[in-house]
């Protein structure tokens, strides 16, 4: 560990890997575990990611308006659509998210906003707040250089905004090591023809695994900017399974490297996922970590 920052983030990159274990319908296990199936996953660089947004705000000429974002690597683009005192304008910001280990993902944004009167450039320093898997909360302040009553000053920049992300051109994490050559693909959930049946047990593990890939994939996309390298570690240790509920016991833990460098930080622990069974497959319905 290099200081509380870096703590507060690992925390927050690895330690999702809890929540993912509940977040997707759930897809294979047995209602004892015979051993414990230890699998792995790696995560050498961020994916891209894209933020569809409402957003409100001054200067009076965005009072209100919708957004789209798009963030790859330390890099970002964002496009702007609002309605205000003059009428509808429309924006564009470059950003830079800098490769420091913050407990939230931060950037420096240059851009221009374009209404009827005029063109008004801006700098501004913003940050996403995540609220779950993929709802983030951003705050974005500065200044922009404004027309006031026919001549340009500096005003406030200020803006807020709750958007929806998701990841896009996803790379598949490194199928690990598993301690069961067995289980080394896991068993797929039916599809969407599927025929509607008895709760299946046997669906119950694989779908811990395709939930632990997609938070991951998630969780990096946000904090890419400042760390490299996820390497990740999950143990189905206990499951049960009573009619159409099901539980399951895991043990997880992870590690990242600093893109500025340093030592790996490390995070574990353990989490107790909930599944109802849907006649197709399980879906989460409580998370306990």
């Amino acid at each position: 560990m290099s200081g509380p920052a870096i703590l507060v983030l690992a925390l927050a990159l690895v330690a999702s890997l809890a929540p993912a274990l509940a977040q997707a319908p759930a897809e294979d296990a047995s209602p004892a575990l015979s051993a414990p199936l230890e699998v792995e996953g790696f995560v050498a660089r961020a994916p891209a990611s894209v933020m569809l947004s409402l957003h409100g705000g001054l200067p009076a000429y965005r009072s209100f308006g919708v957004g789209a974002a798009l963030k790859a690597d330390q890099l970002g683009l964002a496009l702007r659509g609002a309605w205000g005192s003059v009428g509808p304008a429309f924006g564009a910001q470059a950003r830079w998210y800098p490769p420091l280990p913050m407990p939230i993902p931060f950037y420096l944004g240059l851009g221009v906003d374009a209404y009827d009167g005029g063109v008004t450039p801006h700098g501004v320093l913003g940050a996403h707040v995540p609220l779950g898997p993929n709802w983030r909360f951003d705050l974005e302040g500065g200044a922009a250089r404004a027309s006031l009553a026919g001549e340009p000053r500096w005003t406030p920049h200020l803006s807020i905004a709750v958007g929806y992300a998701f990841v896009i051109d996803l790379p598949e994490p490194a199928a690990g090591s598993v301690s069961d050559a067995s289980a080394s693909a896991p068993r797929s959930a039916r599809g969407a023809a599927c025929v509607p049946g008895d709760p299946d047990p046997d669906l119950l593990a694989s779908a811990v695994s395709a939930s632990v890939r997609a938070f991951v994939r998630d969780g990096v996309a946000l904090y890419g900017n400042a760390y490299r390298d996820l390497r990740y570690r999950y143990t189905i240790v206990g499951q049960r399974v009573d009619g159409d509920v099901a539980t399951a016991q895991i043990r997880y833990s992870g590690s990242a490297r600093p893109v500025i460098g340093g030592d790996r930080i490390e995070a574990s622990g353990t989490a107790e996922a909930s599944y109802r069974w849907t006649g197709c497959g399980w879906r989460q319905t409580s998370l306990r970590y």
